[in-house]
């Protein structure tokens, strides 16, 4: 990899390690649901699953007054909203970020293997909230975050509940292509999510696992969900 594309791939993806304790701020739930593709030297693209715990955690940091962090907990469960970048960083001082109708047509996404379009509009509360929310993990990526594109996708289902949340077993996957023909690269994440949800321990030794995991992968034995703190 070339220097200019490890750099950018560095920035998109600010500390990838999950945390392993119950935690649920902003920046742990977006360090561990980022992930980063690259084709050949010049091509990178970054997504981030931001739940509704995202939002709602953002909406406390930022301050917001209660009126609008009741409508962040009331609204944004409704939708899947992913975050990407797709960079190119051909010219190393400039590079060329997709617009959103480009990372639209080249995405393709699932929720428990069942393909969910990206919506053209959201509830009008979720609208006017969330370019306010979005600008801390702007903020984190520098220039670069000025080329963050939010896809939100419908999650309710016919008996008004949310279908993928980020506390409990479920699997959101993405396939992304950076030109049309062009190779085909697959994102996933796994829920339950650990910084939200809090990890698993291994009975044998106590130690922290991912709570989307259910088996110790060196003992083999179940995991059990730590207490909270």
């Amino acid at each position: 990899m070339n220097r200019t594309l490890a750099l950018a791939a560095a920035v998109l993806v600010f500390g990838l390690a999950p945390a392993l304790a119950r935690a649920g701020n902003s920046s742990e739930i977006a360090a561990e649901t980022a992930r980063t593709i690259q084709e050949g030297k010049t091509r990178v693209a970054s997504f981030w699953w931001l739940p509704p715990e995202y939002w709602i955690a953002t909406s406390k940091e930022m301050g917001l007054s209660a009126e609008d962090q009741a409508k962040v907990a009331k609204f944004f469960p409704n939708y899947i909203i992913v975050g990407v970048i797709d960079a190119d960083v051909s010219e190393k001082h400039k590079p060329l970020i997709a617009g959103v109708a480009e990372v639209v047509a080249r995405s393709k996404f699932t929720r428990d293997g069942e393909e969910v379009q990206v919506l053209r509009e959201v509830a009008p509360e979720v609208a006017d909230l969330v370019p306010k929310l979005v600008y801390l993990l702007k903020a984190s990526m520098g220039k670069l975050g000025e080329g963050l594109r939010l896809l939100p996708m419908p999650n309710i289902s016919a008996k008004g509940e949310p279908i993928l949340t980020s506390t409990k077993p479920g699997v959101l996957g993405a396939e992304y292509r950076f030109t049309e023909g062009g190779p085909v690269h697959t994102v996933t994440w796994h829920a339950p999510l650990t910084a939200v949800a809090g990890a698993k321990r291994c009975p044998k030794d106590g130690e922290a696992m991912d709570a989307s995991w259910d088996y110790c992968p060196w003992h083999g034995t179940k995991l059990e969900t730590a207490p909270s703190k």
